[in-house]
């Protein structure tokens, strides 16, 4: 029986790794694959059962079942990777707490790539014609992982759950529909005075890289809070506590005369980004009908 800390923590370690595992393969074992080929063979489809049912309704969106569609097939087979949807903590696993009231938030890489200040992953496939190279620290291809906070105040910690899987679900649909492809769409989408769009002509202290990262990540937060009923004052406060992030990372340089400026840019450019991916989705859906089937053909 493990008495010291040290024991209690490699105990616990151990057990949670094979815990998470035996989990992985409920989900994605040989069983649950010829459970899926089953369902689909009956006409019913397939989706990843560690996923959820469903990331968009048709409540607060026009293309809620496209979304779905995308975000929710399978992660593909050939790639190695160790999870996909929800990771459960130690405590949730039924497992103690280590000294100190400390848990564990996933088994690590290469299982899992969350951590203390990870609570959502998107790891995507390669583009078309690259070759997938294995790396240990990232060999979770075309797979969403998140987990849930555990602090004191449920309700907060089931809100930002949610909203944690509807933005990195979005980052899904972007790469796998092709619009995380054209980041000119993104710029397009915005007038010439918003902040983000003149990063590109380099009239900012972000770089077009950089004003392309924060415009993908703009468009998640905005498709998630549009999903979640579309607070703006939520949706401010977290381009509040991002761009103070983003800004401390750069230097203290860029923050008097940029702050203000990358949030309201942001708010401005939201709401743009997600009305035009939505558009992109549409068109899509009428052009190429068939191009998810092809792109499941292609990595499985």
């Amino acid at each position: 029986m493990a008495t010291s800390d040290k024991e209690i923590e490699d105990y616990v370690r151990k057990e949670y790794t094979a815990r998470i595992l035996d989990l992985e393969e409920e989900a994605h074992g040989k069983k649950a694959t010829d459970e899926a080929m089953l369902s689909m063979l009956m006409g019913e489809g397939y989706r990843d059962p560690n996923y959820p049912k469903q990331i968009a309704d048709p409540e607060f969106s026009d293309v809620a079942e496209l979304i779905n569609q995308w975000a929710l097939s399978p992660p593909p087979k050939k790639y190695p990777g160790k999870t996909s949807g929800r990771v459960l903590s130690s405590p949730e696993m039924g497992l103690p707490f280590l000294s100190g009231k400390k848990y564990l938030t996933s088994p690590g890489r290469p299982i899992s790539g969350l951590g203390a200040q990870t609570w959502g992953l998107y790891s995507y496939n390669p583009y078309r014609g690259e070759k997938y190279e294995y790396n240990e620290l990232y060999p979770y291809t075309d797979r969403v992982q998140y987990r849930k906070n555990l602090s004191t105040d449920n309700q907060l910690d089931e809100e930002e759950l949610a909203n944690t899987i509807k933005h990195e679900f979005t980052h899904r649909v972007v790469r796998r529909s092709g619009y995380g492809d054209k980041p000119w769409r993104m710029f397009w989408a915005l007038p010439k005075d918003n902040y983000w769009e003149k990063t590109r002509q380099g009239e900012t202290s972000f770089t077009r890289t950089q004003g392309e990262r924060m415009l993908n990540e703009a468009l998640a937060y905005g498709m998630a809070n549009k999903l979640l009923g579309g607070d703006k004052k939520k949706l401010r406060a977290t381009f509040d506590k991002w761009i103070n992030l983003e800004l401390e990372d750069l230097g203290w340089d860029y923050y008097a005369d940029t702050y203000h400026d990358a949030v309201e840019g942001l708010m401005e450019a939201a709401p743009l980004l997600v009305a035009d991916f939505e558009k992109y989705l549409q068109e899509q859906g009428e052009e190429n009908p068939t191009r998810l089937t092809e792109l499941e053909n292609e990595l499985d």
